[in-house]
């Protein structure tokens, strides 16, 4: 144990001196649970409370989209949540973040923070008399997790910061199990955070290299996704989405398009084999075509999506619009050296306004 001790304390000495500008912080976050409709049964706690843990890493301006962004802070997380209550529980998240500038001085630091990851959550609904059936929020004890913050930090010393603000943070399954009508958290954090090497402003004379994008590509999507259908404890049901678009790389740090989504539902498709209706032609009409925008925000080989759709046809009614939002990892990205110069891995929420409809998990391909 002291053998292992003493080579994480040696490694952890290593990247300090090799690595940018690194700290460790700690944030105290209180508020309250927002009970955002009528069909939850249960009272939100009178308080809820968590601890934030970070490893904080300063971009020094080294890569192309730093000095693009502000030099940007990234950070890996872990948030240990109790919501005050024992039909929520507790809940314990880890995520990845990224935090923008927007007004900056030698001493004061005014920022927005963004992170998405995983969360563990301790309670759930379950029809089981055993347990608690009132909690009808969760339908998994794995979801995912969004941390939104809106703040200031103040370095006090060389080495050791304060920070304060308002915090938004939520936890849901994304429609994977029902229910899902998620657990959405808001109110201040305070805390504080040590750097081992002093604070200093990053500054770069100029980036290695440049811009890895070319301006203008084609591209093809495929995904998969799983849903449960609106009975609890009911059956989970594939999707499946294809897609073709054109887009135009900017600033180099944008990515906007444009394209045509074909999805097929098997739970559409069953809903007709039960119900008698299209006989022979069920799989024919669980397709679901569609036209969307899309925009990208690219930090390096991480993208941000966002995706604007509208339905060209609607078997089955419902909203003629949807969202798309989620991140994507660009594991091949030098469109000037390959023809297929730009792959990545995606993991978007499909909602139709504030109601989700699945995760979709795929691969995207740049030419």
């Amino acid at each position: 144990m002291r053998l292992i001790f003493s080579i994480a304390i040696l490694c952890l000495t290593v990247s300090l001196k090799c690595m940018a500008q690194v700290s460790f912080g700690a944030n105290y976050l209180g508020g309250k649970v927002m009970l955002h409709t009528s069909k939850i049964y249960i009272q939100a706690p009178n308080y809820s409370q968590a601890l934030e843990l970070s490893y904080q890493r300063q971009s020094r301006g080294y890569q192309y989209w730093h000095k693009r962004y502000g030099y940007p802070e990234t950070s890996f997380n872990m948030a240990l949540v109790h919501y005050g209550g024992s039909e929520l529980g507790t809940a314990i998240g880890i995520y990845p973040a990224i935090q923008f500038s927007f007004l900056k001085t030698p001493k004061m630091n005014f920022f927005f923070r963004i992170g998405g990851g995983l969360a563990y959550a301790t309670q759930r609904w379950n029809r089981l008399p055993y347990s608690d059936s009132m909690n009808n929020i969760l339908g998994s004890r794995i979801n995912n997790f969004t941390m939104i913050q809106l703040g200031g930090k103040m370095n006090i010393t060389t080495h050791w910061s304060i920070r304060t603000g308002l915090h938004f943070f939520h936890i849901s399954n994304a429609a994977a199990r029902q229910p899902n009508y998620g657990i959405n958290t808001s109110g201040f954090f305070i805390g504080g955070a040590y750097c081992p090497q002093h604070h200093s402003t990053p500054i770069a004379s100029s980036s290695k290299g440049s811009s890895p994008y070319k301006k203008f590509t084609l591209g093809a999507t495929a995904s998969i996704s799983f849903a449960e259908d609106k009975v609890a404890d009911g059956p989970i049901y594939p999707n499946y989405t294809f897609g073709i678009l054109s887009g135009l790389h900017w600033r180099e740090k944008f990515r906007s398009s444009i394209g045509l989504d074909a999805a097929f539902s098997e739970k559409m498709r069953s809903f007709y084999k039960n119900n008698y209706l299209f006989p022979g032609k069920e799989k024919r009409q669980a397709w679901r075509y569609s036209v969307f925008l899309a925009h990208e925000f690219l930090w390096g080989r991480v993208g941000l999506p966002l995706q604007l759709g509208y339905y060209l046809n609607r078997p089955l009614g419902g909203e003629p619009i949807y969202q798309k939002v989620g991140l994507n990892y660009h594991f091949i990205r030098n469109l000037r050296k390959y023809k297929l110069g730009d792959a990545y891995f995606m993991l978007q929420l499909k909602t139709h306004y504030a109601s989700a409809e699945y995760v979709e998990m795929g691969l995207g391909i740049l030419f």
